[in-house]
């Protein structure tokens, strides 16, 4: 059999896109946003993994979309005034994704502004509706693509969704699933397995101890030719002071002190 050409973190990689693909419990989740930071969700869809399509709707923020936000998704204030606020529409959502496996393709940005978009409810005074969504969703399994799929590629940094999917986005909450769910599909290997999995990390483990040999031979070496000049260095002190008188009982009382000889050496 032919060894996997992968890290083992591709490897892990790979079993979890696998393990994605195989799962009957999984939706994928997207999001439009008025921006990055303090913002709110104006748009949510959620897709299972055969696209059917179980929520998708525009989500009405209590502040206005900002510019640069319509420039990306094209929705606008107008858009968005009959549609449900983010406290209605989580009730309607809350159900599809309980005990669900949910992937987001960037899970820290849609997880955090899943609650985010609460804060600007908290002068309704709805504070135990608001604690209690807040828990439901933190209690929710959510999974990332981007950070598996820059994992499996070997990436230290993230990908775009239209760079991993292959094709130019909409930045519309439905379409973004479809794109997500593209990613996971297209990188199912169902030839790859546990055995697989069980190769690549004997390989990588071989590496790591064919490296740690190599450093404790070399560092030997140099422990080795340390030893060596200390050892001259001994003779010549122990010369100095033979011919400067000392008695022998005295040099040899400094010989038995300062004798590398007699040391144990970890080699």
């Amino acid at each position: 059999m032919m060894l996997p050409q992968l890290t083992t973190e591709q490897a892990v990689a790979q079993m979890k896109f696998n393990d994605w693909n195989r799962r009957k419990d999984v939706v994928v989740l997207d999001t439009e946003t008025t921006g990055l930071f303090g913002a709110e969700i104006c748009e949510i869809s959620v897709i299972d993994l055969d696209g059917n399509v179980l929520f998708d709707s525009l989500v009405r923020p209590k502040n206005p979309i900002p510019p640069d936000a319509q420039k990306i998704h094209g929705i606008n204030d107008e858009m968005v005034k009959d549609a449900p606020n983010w406290l209605k529409t989580w009730k309607e959502l809350h159900p599809i994704l309980a005990d669900k496996l949910v992937l987001t393709y960037n899970a820290e940005f849609d997880t955090r502004l899943l609650i985010e978009s609460l804060e600007p409810h908290n002068d309704e005074k709805k504070w135990n509706l608001i604690d209690q969504i807040e828990r439901d969703i933190l209690d929710l399994e959510i999974d990332c693509v981007m950070r598996t799929y820059a994992s499996l590629i070997g990436s230290e940094r993230w990908v775009k969704l239209s760079v991993a999917a292959g094709y130019e986005t909409k930045h519309r909450a439905l379409s973004d699933c479809r794109a997500t769910l593209d990613v996971i599909r297209s990188n199912y290997r169902p030839e790859f397995g546990e055995e697989e999995l069980k190769l690549v990390q004997w390989k990588d483990e071989l590496e790591t101890t064919t490296r740690k040999i190599r450093y404790l031979n070399y560092r030997m070496q140099e422990l080795n030719e340390e030893q060596v000049e200390l050892m001259q260095k001994q003779k010549k002190l122990l010369q100095r002071l033979y011919d400067n008188e000392i008695t022998k009982d005295e040099a040899a009382a400094t010989e038995d002190i300062g004798d590398i000889e007699d040391m144990e050496w970890p080699f």
